[in-house]
């Protein structure tokens, strides 16, 4: 009998900008850090945004988030405007969350908000200029696959064929 328990996994992958940074702190549970993602969508030249209410779940990608988080509050603290943070992403866990608007002119109108976990960052810019690009993934996993094919072979069984995985954004970082 097998403990394994499958997953079927729903990614969302795109390009967008980072806004409302911010730690949750629950009246229940742990703290966590939560974001805004405005994804691009549509033809570069009349670009539409999609907005994703993010809690940033990825290890990596809660590193990132403070080192922005950090990067906004000192700008902030500088008076200067709050500086435009692009990224790659992907993201999981979609779904939907209604709610009722309490400000503004459709105060009292029921709303439907975009819900899903930041998993992984690719890269990052800020005000134009690279400032983190993640290890490409095909190198990783072929090191990874070789230590397992190594220690395999070793116990005198063949290892299974893994597929090779590619880490890039693909042609939307060729627009930006």
């Amino acid at each position: 009998m097998s403990n394994d328990t499958q997953f079927f996994d729903l990614h969302i992958t795109g390009v967008g900008y980072v806004n409302r940074i911010r730690e949750v702190t629950p009246k229940r549970g742990d703290a966590f850090w939560a974001c805004d993602i405005s994804a691009l969508t549509g033809p570069a030249d009349d670009v539409d945004y999609r907005r994703f209410d993010c809690r940033v779940s990825g290890q990596e990608a809660q590193k990132l988030v403070k080192k922005f988080n950090a990067t906004v509050a000192d700008r902030q603290e500088k008076g200067l405007a709050e500086p435009k943070i692009l990224i790659g992403f992907k993201l999981g866990d979609l779904y939907t969350d209604t709610f009722t608007r309490t400000k503004g002119d459709r105060a009292g109108e029921t709303a439907v908000s975009l819900k899903a976990r930041l998993l992984f960052v690719n890269w990052a810019k800020v005000d134009g200029d690279k400032v983190y690009e993640a290890p490409r993934r095909d190198e990783t996993a072929s090191t990874h696959t070789r230590a397992q094919a190594d220690e395999t072979a070793s116990q005198g069984t063949e290892a299974p064929a893994q597929p090779a995985v590619s880490g890039s954004v693909g042609a939307a970082e060729a627009v930006i």
